[in-house]
C-alpha cells in the first residue's frame, strides 16, 4: 500500500520561502514525522499480520488434515482403523474431569519412582483427553469434543499457579506440549472464548515457559523444551521468539549429536543409553515437524557446518532398533522390548520419519504395526511426540514384493538355544544347529510382499521324526506352514524342501520352530527362500478394447473386475517387470460359466510373441470365482503386456478380478 500526504504549504516561491522560513521548516518536520509514524504504524499493522501463523499447524496442518479426512471417509487402510482408535481415546476423553491442581509437584523419577509417575499422571490422562478430543473435533466436527478440550485446557489455565520438583520442568514439557497443541487444533473454535485463551496463553508464559527456558542441561531435557516452546510460540504467532528457538534447535542439533550419530549426553544412561537416545530425538524430530508445518524451513535434511542433522542420528538409531540391538556399544543389557507392538518406542517416531524421508527401510520397519498409535505408560500416553503417527500420516507407498528371497539361516535377529557352525554345503558361509524341540530362530521384517504360497528350504539330518514351522509373531503364533522332513542322509548330505505355506503375505516377523519328540537336532539348516507374488488388478490397465470394468463380491481381492471380454478383445499393462529370471505361471483370478473361453497373454501386441493361454474351465456362474495358473515361456524383463480374450461363441469369455505372477 502506498502511503500519500497532500499539503499546500511546500511551495517554491522564493519570497515567500524567506518569508516563511522558519515555519515551513518545521512544518515539514512535523509531517516528515508523522508520516514516518504513520508508514511504521502501518508497518507494524503488515508485519503483525503476516506473522499470523495458520492453525492448526503444529501436529498437523489444515491441507494434510482435509487428506487424511478424505481417505477416512473412504474407508482406506490403515487411516480408517487408525481413526477408529484416535475415537476410543477421544470419546473416552468425555468423561474425564479435570486434575487440575495449583502446585504441580513433580519428584525425581530416580529418586521417588511412585511419588513421581502418580504426580505425572495428573496430566498424562489430561493431556490425553484434551488432545484427542481436540483431534476428534477437527475430524468431526463436533463441539463436544471441542468443548471437552476446552473445558481441560481452561482447568490447567485457571487453577495451576507453579510447577515444583525435580522433574517438574521436564514433564511439564514433554506432557505440557500435549495442552499446546491441543490448543492449537482448536484455536479457531468459537465456543473457546477469547479469555479463555488469553488465559491459557498468560498460564503458560507465567508458569510453565519459565520452566522450560530455564532448563540448563542440553541433553533431552533441552529437547523437550524447544519442542514445547515452538509450539506454544506457533500456537501464539509470535514469529520473532519462533525464529529463535530454531536457532536454538539447530544449535542443538550441530552440538548433541556427535560425528558418527550417537548422542554423547544420553550415551552415559548405561542400561537406559537406548532409551534416551529415542527420548532425546523424539521431541528434536518432533520440534523439526512444528518448524516445517509452520514456517516451510526444511531441518529434517539440515546439515550443520560440523556436518551434523537428524537424519544422521535416526539413521543410526535405527541400525540398532531394526535387528541389531545385540551390537548397541553403550550397554550389553539394553531393556529394549523383545516383541514390539504399536504402543512401543521407537516405532511412532519411525513411523513419523518413513513418510517424511520416504525411507523404505523405516516403512518395512513399522508396517506390520499399524496402527501405531504413540507410546504408552499404562493406558495414557507417556510423552507427546509422534502420537497418532499413523493417522496423521498423508501417504503409505506400496512396498513390492522382492520377487526371489534368500535368508540365509544364520542371518536371524534373535532364537532360542541355537547354535551357528561353518557347512559344507554349497556356498558355504554358517548354518544353524542344535535345533531341538521347540528351539527357534526368528526373522524381522520380511517382505512376503502381496504372498507367496512356499518356502524353499535347504537343510541336512539323519532323522525321520523332525518337523520345520514357520509361524509369524511368535513360536506359537499363527501357523504359515510346516513339514516332517524326509532324511537327507547324514548330517553333511544338504537337500532342499517344499513346505507349503498360506497367509503369508505383507511383511512380519517369521518364526522357525523346531519339533522333534526324540531327543537330538531336527536339522541344520543353511538357508530358505520365497518367491513373492506381484500382483495387478486387472482394473488398472494401460489401454484396452472392448471392455468395461464394474464393482466384484470376489471375498478376494474385492474392488473392480474386468468385464465385457468378447472375443478380440484385450486390456494392455504397459512396463510389466518380470524380473531377469522370469516367471514360469501366470495365475489369474476369474469367474465364466462357459467352458469354451481362453484368455492369452501376449507381449508386444494383441497378436504378438504368445507367453502361454489357458482354455478356462467354468468356474459355476458369472459370481463364482477360481484361481488358475497359466504356463507361460518367455516373461522376463519389463514387457508391455496384452492380455487377449478369445472365445469362438458370442458373449463374453470371462470376468477377471486380478493377476500375479
Amino acid at each position: 500500500m502506498r502511503l500519500t500526504i497532500r499539503t499546500n504549504d511546500a511551495r517554491t516561491n522564493h519570497d515567500l520561502t524567506n518569508h516563511y522560513g522558519k515555519r515551513t521548516s518545521r512544518l515539514r518536520r512535523v509531517q516528515t514525522a508523522v508520516c514516518a509514524l504513520l508508514s511504521l504504524s502501518m508497518l507494524l499493522a503488515f508485519a503483525a499480520a503476516a506473522s499470523a501463523y495458520s492453525h492448526p499447524a503444529s501436529s498437523v496442518t489444515s491441507g494434510e488434515l482435509a487428506a487424511i479426512k478424505a481417505k477416512v471417509s473412504a474407508n482406506q487402510s490403515p487411516w480408517k482403523e487408525a481413526y477408529d482408535l484416535m475415537m476410543v481415546d477421544a470419546n473416552a476423553g468425555l468423561s474425564v474431569t479435570s486434575h487440575a491442581v495449583a502446585v504441580w509437584n513433580i519428584p525425581g523419577y530416580y529418586a521417588d519412582a511412585a511419588g513421581h509417575n502418580a504426580a505425572k499422571g495428573l496430566i498424562e490422562e489430561d493431556a490425553k483427553a484434551a488432545y484427542a478430543t481436540a483431534l476428534a473435533y477437527q475430524f468431526t466436527g463436533n463441539t463436544a469434543y471441542a468443548d471437552k478440550a476446552k473445558e481441560l485446557l481452561n482447568g490447567w489455565a485457571y487453577t495451576n499457579t507453579s510447577v515444583t520438583g525435580t522433574d517438574g520442568p521436564l514433564a511439564s514439557a514433554y506432557l505440557g506440549v500435549g495442552l499446546v497443541q491441543a490448543a492449537d487444533l482448536i484455536k479457531g473454535y468459537s465456543g473457546w472464548s477469547t479469555a479463555d485463551q488469553t488465559q491459557f496463553k498468560n498460564w503458560i508464559a507465567s508458569v510453565w515457559l519459565p520452566k522450560w527456558d530455564g532448563m540448563s542441561s542440553r541433553n533431552n531435557w533441552w529437547d523437550w523444551s524447544l519442542y514445547a516452546q515452538l509450539s506454544y510460540y506457533q500456537f501464539t504467532d509470535d514469529a520473532t521468539a519462533f525464529a529463535a528457538e530454531v536457532a536454538n534447535l539447530k544449535t542443538q542439533i550441530d552440538t548433541s549429536i556427535d560425528a558418527n550419530g550417537f548422542l554423547p549426553e544420553e550415551a552415559t544412561r548405561g542400561t537406559n543409553s537406548l532409551w534416551y537416545h529415542y527420548f532425546a530425538l523424539s521431541p528434536m524430530t518432533a520440534a523439526a515437524e512444528v518448524v516445517r508445518n509452520t514456517t516451510g524451513e526444511d531441518l529434517f535434511n539440515w546439515v550443520s557446518p560440523s556436518g551434523k542433522s537428524i537424519k544422521l542420528a535416526a539413521d543410526k538409531l535405527f541400525y540398532y532398533v531394526n535387528g541389531h540391538i545385540g551390537e548397541w556399544p553403550y550397554s550389553s543389557n539394553t531393556g529394549f522390548p523383545a516383541a514390539l507392538n504399536s504402543n512401543q518406542y521407537p516405532l511412532n517416531m519411525y513411523e513419523g520419519l518413513a513418510e517424511i524421508y520416504q525411507n523404505t527401510d523405516y516403512e518395512i520397519y513399522v508396517t506390520q504395526y499399524r496402527p501405531v498409535e504413540g507410546v504408552l505408560n499404562g493406558v495414557n500416553y507417556h510423552h507427546f511426540a509422534w502420537v497418532y503417527p499413523t493417522l496423521l500420516r498423508t501417504d503409505i507407498p506400496v512396498i513390492p514384493g522382492p520377487g526371489y528371497a534368500k535368508i540365509e539361516a544364520e542371518s536371524y535377529s534373535g532364537g532360542y538355544k541355537i547354535s551357528t557352525a561353518a557347512t559344507v554345503d554349497e556356498g558355504g558361509g554358517l548354518m544353524v544347529r542344535s535345533t531341538d524341540n521347540n528351539d527357534y530362530v526368528y526373522y524381522t521384517n520380511l517382505n512376503m510382499g502381496t504372498g507367496t504360497n512356499a518356502f524353499q528350504l535347504r537343510y541336512a539330518t539323519p532323522n525321520t521324526d523332525g518337523t520345520v514351522e514357520f509361524r509369524t509373531d511368535s513360536p506359537t503364533g499363527p501357523l504359515l506352514g510346516s513339514l516332517l522332513l524326509p532324511s537327507t542322509g547324514s548330517w553333511s548330505t544338504y537337500a532342499t524342501a517344499t513346505i507349503p505355506v498360506t497367509g503369508a503375505s505383507g511383511i512380519k516377523n517369521v518364526y522357525m520352530v523346531f519339533k522333534k519328540a526324540s531327543s537330538g537336532s531336527v536339522a541344520d539348516i543353511n538357508w530358505f527362500s520365497y518367491t513373492t507374488y506381484t500382483t495387478i488388478e486387472a482394473e488398472s490397465f494401460s489401454s484396452q478394447h472392448g471392455l468395461s470394468v464394474s464393482a466384484t463380491a470376489d471375498p478376494e481381492g474385492g474392488g473392480n473386475k474386468l468385464g465385457s471380454t468378447d472375443n478380440g478383445d484385450y486390456a494392455v499393462y504397459n512396463n510389466v517387470n518380470f524380473g531377469s529370471s522370469g516367471v514360469s505361471a501366470i495365475q489369474v483370478r476369474y469367474a465364466t460359466p462357459n467352458t469354451n473361453a481362453t484368455i492369452e497373454f501376449r507381449i508386444g501386441s494383441p497378436t504378438g510373441t504368445l507367453l502361454g493361454s489357458l482354455l478356462l474351465p467354468a468356474t459355476g456362474g458369472w459370481g463364482d470365482y477360481s484361481t488358475v495358473s497359466v504356463p507361460v515361456t518367455g516373461a522376463t524383463g519389463v514387457q508391455n503386456l496384452y492380455l487377449v480374450f478369445s472365445k469362438p461363441a458370442s458373449g463374453s469369455v470371462a470376468d477377471v478380478n486380478w493377476f500375479r505372477y
